[in-house]
């Protein structure tokens, strides 16, 4: 029916799969147990056929298991960007993307003074950066923050820049929402900031051009609409028909005419 909202399931496909995985790592592990306690001699052929289903549903629960906590996880990074970015004036429009990375969140704030994406990040510690290179706690790290929020942010003007026609000034922040942030500069380009300071960030930084009303609408209304996905049928390029023409060309010979023998008389 048009106009409804689809209901949104409380169950998701990781939930599901996990769920699976347990009662089969559950049920097979009780029938081992109950085949054990039979008695009899030899080793009964039902716990050498259940052994490796109860091993595999084990390790497919575990990785369902991590699947499953690092979506909490991230949801409810997401949820506490979301709740300081609605901090922001009333100039301020807020759009949540899709991140390529599990663990990972990022919004986008765009208001007069520009487009601002922001990468989240749960990790712990003290955040300090030495070399154009961030730290935490002391170590690099697992993945390269700065050069993901670097790329999203590259993504993000791209696709402004194709649905307004013009260039729209995009700011790559990474933001944490733990750690403590000793770091006073951009790195390549990125703003590093924790979450209390957020909304204040966004709000102090200026450009030479603001962008009208209209503008904050529609890098909006392109952000939210979804990308047309490209074809997957390959594209084959047909070449002409040679005519009949072209095969019935007689071939021609290169090269000195032959001079027919004559006998001497």
């Amino acid at each position: 029916m048009a106009g409804v909202p689809p209901i949104k399931s409380l169950l998701s496909r990781s939930k599901v799969r996990c769920v699976g995985a347990i009662y089969l790592t559950l049920a097979t592990g009780v029938a081992l147990v109950a085949l054990a306690s039979v008695k009899g001699g030899g080793v009964p052929l039902g716990r050498l056929l259940l052994l490796p289903v109860f091993l595999v549903a084990g390790v497919d629960a575990v990785r369902t298991a991590s699947v499953l906590w690092q979506e909490r996880r991230a949801g409810q990074l997401g949820a506490n960007v979301k709740r300081t970015l609605t901090t922001l004036g009333p100039s301020y429009r807020v759009v949540t993307r899709d991140s390529p990375l599990p663990e990972r969140d990022h919004h986008v704030a765009i208001g007069p003074n520009g487009v601002f994406l922001i990468l989240s990040s749960d990790d712990g510690g003290r955040v300090t950066a030495s070399d154009q290179r961030l730290f935490v706690n002391a170590r690099l790290p697992w993945r390269n923050l700065v050069e993901d929020c670097r790329v999203e942010a590259l993504r993000v003007a791209d696709r402004l820049q194709r649905a307004l026609v013009r260039p729209v000034p995009v700011h790559a922040v990474l933001c944490f929402t733990r750690a403590l942030v000793a770091v006073g500069q951009e790195i390549r380009g990125v703003k590093i900031v924790q979450v209390p300071r957020l909304a204040r960030l966004i709000e102090s930084v200026a450009i030479p051009t603001t962008l009208s009303e209209t503008d904050v609408e529609a890098a909006r209304a392109a952000l939210v609409t979804k990308a047309p996905a490209a074809s997957a049928r390959p594209v084959f390029r047909l070449t002409p028909r040679r005519s009949a023409a072209h095969k019935e060309r007689p071939l021609t010979l290169v090269g000195r005419p032959s001079v027919p023998h004559q006998s001497r008389s």
